[in-house]
């Protein structure tokens, strides 16, 4: 598998840091609560590899995924991922609820976990055009809940972009709950170029 140049590397990383800085302010107002992120990791990876770890056993199985295509300078998509318990928790802090009151995941959680996607989204982009000086744009959030699984759904939303993509993940975690959501900025090899050039002509002046 193809390996990320070290320079385009640290340009995905520090703007993979801004965008996550301003979409855990935007997620902190949503659920009126603490967040907290980690550093963003970025990866070149297989779409195989994305969907065998959407799909690992156990309690960190993601079984709600929002998916919104990015067209624009660059092509890819951002993908949100839940697992089982962050999904009702989740869904219960946007509700305004007590955690632990939602069991199922039903037509209004889904209605608010996809705002709270589209809400999310857009607060990265913003930031991400703003500092790289380049024109993204995404698209309606699409939404699975199964719990069994979301890698078919992440196979028909991404599976004919690209076999692999340049990963930018990071991760929000409400301290509080416990409650925690993976959300990916997906590109496909190709944006490397175009992401260095606007790295590049921001170096420059």
């Amino acid at each position: 598998m193809a390996e990320i140049d070290e320079m385009a590397k640290g340009a995905f990383q520090e703007a993979g840091n801004i965008g996550m800085g301003h979409l855990a302010t935007s997620l902190s107002k949503m659920v009126n609560r603490d967040v907290k992120i980690d550093i963003p990791i970025v990866e070149m990876i297989s779409l195989d590899e994305i969907i065998a770890r959407s799909n690992q056993e156990g309690k960190n199985k993601s079984v709600v995924g929002i998916h919104l295509h990015i067209t624009g300078d660059v092509t890819g998509g951002t993908l949100i991922l839940f697992p089982k318990f962050s999904a009702l928790s989740f869904s219960d802090l946007l509700m305004k609820k007590s955690i632990g009151t939602t069991t199922k995941i039903e037509e209004p959680q889904i209605r608010k976990l996809r705002e709270m996607g589209l809400n999310l989204c857009s607060s990265y982009m913003r930031v991400v055009n703003d500092f790289l000086g380049i024109s993204l744009s995404i698209g309606d959030p699409s939404i699975e809940v199964n719990m069994e699984g979301v890698g078919d759904f992440i196979q028909k939303e991404i599976g004919t972009l690209a076999d692999q993509f340049i990963v930018v993940k990071g991760e929000c975690m409400i301290p509080s709950t416990n409650s925690k959501h993976e959300f990916n900025m997906l590109f496909e090899p190709g944006a490397t170029d175009i992401i260095m050039a606007a790295i590049m002509k921001k170096m420059m002046g």
